[in-house]
This record gives C-alpha cells, sequence and structure tokens, in this order.
C-alpha cells in the first residue's frame, strides 16, 4: 500500500453513498458467508479497533435458505498456498429463524446488513424477499438483499442455476417486485463465458447493482490417498489467487453491461480494493482473508482512511 492514495481515487471508503435509493454506511463490506451472520463480532478485539465493524459499510450475512440446510460431508474446507477451496453446502439456520431471531438481534446491535438469500425456484425470491419486507421493513440497518445466484456447491441452487440470462432475469425480477426502496444486488457466478450477459440480465430485471465474483470452481488432490481432499470433489476457489480472475470478470462487467459492480474476489489488502475501485466498482467485499482474520475488512477500511489523511 503506498503511503498516500493515488490521485484518480476520490472517494472516501467509510462516508456514506446512494445505492438503489439507499444510504449505504461505507464501501468496505464482508463478503457473504465469511463473516458468518455478522453477530458475533462485538465479542472479539484487537489491538487498534473498537470492533471489526469499525469502517465497515455493510456484513453481507450468510446465506440463508428457504429451510434449515445442515450442509455438505466434512471436511468442507482446505486450503492451499494461494487460497482456499470450501464445499460448504450452503449450511444455514432457514429463513424462518432468520427472520424470527437472527435479523432482529442484528437490528438490535446496530449491524449494517446485507442479506443473501438463495433458493431453488425463481419465484421464492419474491416470497423470501417480501417476507423479510413485512418483518424487517423498518429496521435502520437492514440494508437490502444480495440474491445468490452462483453457489457451486449446492446441486439445487448451483452454479447452472445462475448461468443462464434468462433464469438470472426471473429470480432479479422477482425479488425486486417485493423490495421497494432498498438496493437488490445480484451475486453473479464467474463460471461463465460471458459474465457481463448475467450482468445485463440482473440490471434489465432491476437489480441494482451485481456482486462479482463468486467462487472458482476447483479441486485439490491428497497426495497421500490419491483422492480428491472434498468429500464432493469439487469446491469453490477463493482467496489471493482469484483476484486477477475476479478483475478481469468485472471488467467486462463494467465495460460491457455498465451496470453498477460490488467487487469481490481474493481481496486482503487496502490495494487490492483500490484496483477494484480503479475499474470502477462502487464498493468492495472482503471475503476468504475475513474468514482468517475478522478484522481484516476494518484493517482495509482503516489503511484506505489513513492513507488519505
Amino acid at each position: 500500500m503506498p503511503p498516500s492514495l493515488p490521485t484518480w481515487f476520490d472517494l472516501d471508503p467509510v462516508a456514506p453513498f446512494t445505492l438503489g435509493g439507499r444510504e449505504i454506511p461505507g464501501r468496505i463490506w464482508t463478503a457473504s458467508g465469511c463473516f458468518a451472520y455478522g453477530l458475533s463480532g462485538h465479542d472479539m478485539a484487537a489491538p487498534g479497533f473498537a470492533s471489526p465493524y469499525a469502517g465497515i459499510g455493510a456484513v453481507v450475512t450468510k446465506t440463508v435458505t428457504p429451510a434449515p440446510r445442515s450442509g455438505n460431508p466434512m471436511p468442507r474446507l482446505a486450503e492451499t498456498e494461494v487460497g482456499a477451496i470450501n464445499s460448504i453446502g450452503l449450511e444455514n439456520v432457514g429463513y424462518d429463524v432468520f427472520c424470527r431471531e437472527t435479523l432482529p438481534e442484528l437490528e438490535a446491535r446496530g449491524v449494517p446488513v446485507i442479506a443473501s438469500l438463495a433458493a431453488t425456484r425463481p419465484e421464492e425470491f419474491g416470497t423470501m424477499t417480501a417476507r423479510l419486507q413485512e418483518v424487517a421493513g423498518d429496521f435502520a440497518h437492514w440494508h437490502g438483499i444480495e440474491i445468490n445466484l452462483s453457489c457451486p456447491n449446492v446441486a439445487e441452487g448451483g452454479h447452472d442455476f445462475g448461468s443462464d440470462p434468462g433464469t438470472v432475469a426471473e429470480c432479479v425480477a422477482a425479488a425486486r417486485e417485493a423490495l421497494p426502496g432498498r438496493p437488490l444486488l445480484a451475486k453473479l457466478t464467474p463460471n461463465v463465458a460471458d459474465i457481463a450477459a448475467l450482468a445485463r440480465a440482473a440490471g434489465d430485471a432491476g437489480a441494482d447493482a451485481v456482486s462479482a465474483i463468486n467462487t472458482v470452481i476447483g479441486l485439490d488432490v491428497d497426495l497421500a490417498t490419491g483422492r480428491p481432499v472434498l468429500p464432493r470433489r469439487f469446491g469453490g476457489y477463493s482467496g489471493p489467487a482469484v483476484l486477477p480472475i475476479a478483475l478481469a470478470k468485472v471488467d467486462q462487467i463494467v465495460q460491457q453491461a455498465r451496470v453498477p459492480v460490488v467487487g469481490v474476489g481474493g481481496i486482503a489488502s487496502a490495494a487490492d480494493a483500490l484496483k477494484f475501485f480503479a475499474l470502477g466498482c462502487v464498493s468492495v467485499q472482503v471475503g476468504t482473508a475475513q474468514m482468517r482474520d475478522p478484522f481484516a475488512a476494518a484493517r482495509i477500511a482503516r489503511d484506505l482512511v489513513r492513507a488519505q489523511s
């Protein structure tokens, strides 16, 4: 990270900005699944930080599905030298518990939240979003929805579900109709030939922005056994190794789809975040680095602010 920011960067990363007609507290977010539901940060401490929420604009929650999911068999996570492969399988408490317990607790704790939703049929995004509106429509800290169209680990709702522009449009349109006044984001898979086509479909159907990218399909082999390290063989690859892939996909969207982009993929430092802003991203999410260090996003926000002064 340079001692001062480049002259082209004129954003305040910790100042509120408007997205989808709503004011979001800042531009540095945590990525879905990488800070759980965002409930436990108040119990954490690190030198120089009041909490891991310091300077963060939003916590994108762990993805929630219509029914609870127990997730895939263990092991679900394998680290490599330059990243990690996961096959969590969307383990979550289910939508009823999320609406009844998790979201009200996040509101009570003042955590800025983007709720991540996944479904197996496009119309379910509409019913889930409508329920969220009923439960949390007057919440001050619930800022919007990110629909997860691209998790490659779940057969019913995996990358095939989100790799077709027509299906992406159906999912976005269903959620859009039930979500007035809050931003709607579509998280896109990079495991396609033309991610810009997905982004255009999402934007045309009413998404305020797209989140790019989700994980890349990956596999690693345990040389002791000669078998893949994960029981389901494939997983979602993330971490520093995917950063150039994410930058390339973001650039395709910015140049060809002209939909606001929230950049995600391999961000572990303020310099990494700046690369996404340089391409035109309106915000960034910190994923794998946040799993390793719960203060990663807060450190990036702090480092950007310090470099501005």
